[in-house]
């Protein structure tokens, strides 16, 4: 049997039951629990596996863009639909790491890069984009492979990068870094 149960505000009601619950309708909750947990695990993996990632930064190839223990969400599905481009942040698999790095695109396939009296050329201009000071090492000019990048950290005196391992091929990247989640004081979108 049900019925109405005055609470202790003024009209306001609740409705009671005497009927007992079977356990067949139990069992059914349960069971409605198990499938709703179930799919929000299934959900959740395949978002993490398929198209984001939260990486950790280690180490100071990127400052002043990124540092030591922030968290970026990676992108990992726009690849499939567009080609990595100059000044993209990537997250890539690394020759002698055992760990995914975060890099910026300076040169694509068919770029010319060089490093003349300190200075970056990209494809015969001038780049001090992302980096303003002085680069401590000359590097010859080299054109970007097909289906390579050329990447370089934003500190690029400390960065271990394409100028000692060489360019990266294009499948070796693992997604884009898009934003920085974490510290909660230094989110912001990258570029």
């Amino acid at each position: 049997m049900t019925h109405l149960e005055r609470s202790g505000k003024p009209g306001s009601h609740r409705l009671i039951s005497d009927t007992p619950v079977s356990p067949k309708s139990k069992k059914r909750e349960i069971l409605g629990w198990i499938i709703s947990i179930s799919a929000a695990v299934v959900i959740a993996l395949g978002l993490r596996f398929f198209v984001f990632e939260l990486v950790r930064i280690d180490g100071p190839s990127m400052e002043p863009t990124l540092y030591t223990n922030e968290y970026v969400v990676m992108d990992k599905i726009s690849y499939r639909f567009s080609p990595p481009a100059r000044g993209d942040i990537v997250i890539s698999s690394y020759p002698d790491h055992s760990h995914p790095l975060a890099k910026r695109i300076i040169g694509v396939a068919g770029d010319t890069l060089s490093i003349q009296d300190g200075v970056l050329y990209v494809s015969g201009e001038e780049n001090s984009r992302y980096f303003a000071d002085i680069m401590n090492e000359d590097f010859d000019e080299i054109t970007v492979p097909e289906d390579t990048v050329f990447i370089m950290g934003d500190n690029r005196n400390v960065s271990k990068d394409s100028r000692s391992v060489g360019a990266v091929p294009v499948d070796k990247i693992l997604g884009r870094a898009v934003f920085v989640i974490w510290p909660p004081g230094q989110m912001h979108g990258l570029q």
